[in-house]
């Protein structure tokens, strides 16, 4: 799958998609148009689909309004 598919597939930015690629250390291949593309296969899809969302963290107190 390319960064395009995967962010349709998670409803994230394809921008979001990207910068956890090159945090994460996924190979580039070259797409059309001379474009360099990230490809992800089975292994990536499921280390992505477990990434640590944005937000609260359970364990962690949130802060009082008072």
């Amino acid at each position: 799958m390319t960064t395009k598919e995967v962010a349709e597939k998670y409803g994230v930015t394809r921008n979001a998609v990207i910068r956890w690629c090159k945090k994460n250390n996924i190979k580039r291949v070259l797409g059309k148009n001379g474009v360099m593309e990230y490809v992800f296969n089975a292994k990536n899809l499921k280390e992505f689909e477990n990434r640590r969302g944005r937000g609260w963290k359970q364990g962690k107190p949130r802060k009082s309004t008072i």
